[in-house]
């Protein structure tokens, strides 16, 4: 496995970490607390992080699984709005982050080199496994870090 792959791979792994230290210690109000009507709090922010991580975990599973496929997308504002996220306990949604991210972790780690090369389509361009690991996920959940941190400030501010 090259040294790259298992940066990914780590890089990864470190998303449930990095989520799960983002929200110790903070209280329930303010895991809850919305920054405005539009906006999303800290709690939704972590369940649309877990729809992605769900999302992307098919993806990857298409992609070494079947001939070049269109990557599928999802609607993430409307998955969020009908999930009803701030009623469901955090910890709830954490664990399965936690667990999914490990199962995850398994099988990229035993994807042969052929496999890790496999990619889908988005419109035109090539999507690779490594392009979903570093990029949607890994990227992405910083992204979210930066709102959730936003969330915090505005609150404290507030």
């Amino acid at each position: 496995m090259s040294t790259d792959r298992q940066s990914s791979i780590h890089y990864y792994e470190q998303t449930a970490v990095k989520i799960r230290q983002s929200v110790e210690g903070i209280s329930e109000q303010l895991i809850t607390w919305k920054p405005g009507p539009d906006k999303w709090s800290i709690q939704e922010i972590i369940g649309h992080l877990m729809d992605s991580n769900i999302v992307n975990s098919y993806r990857i599973r298409k992609i070494i699984s079947e001939p070049v496929t269109p990557i599928v997308t999802f609607a993430h504002e409307e998955w969020v709005n009908e999930q009803q996220f701030n009623e469901t306990p955090l910890a709830e949604i954490l664990d399965a982050y936690d667990a999914l991210t490990r199962y995850n972790a398994l099988l990229l780690k035993k994807l042969t080199e052929e496999q890790w090369q496999k990619f889908g389509m988005k419109v035109e361009e090539q999507i690779s496994i490594a392009h979903i690991i570093d990029k949607f996920i890994c990227n992405h959940v910083e992204k979210h870090l930066g709102q959730i941190e936003r969330n915090k400030s505005q609150y404290e501010a507030g």
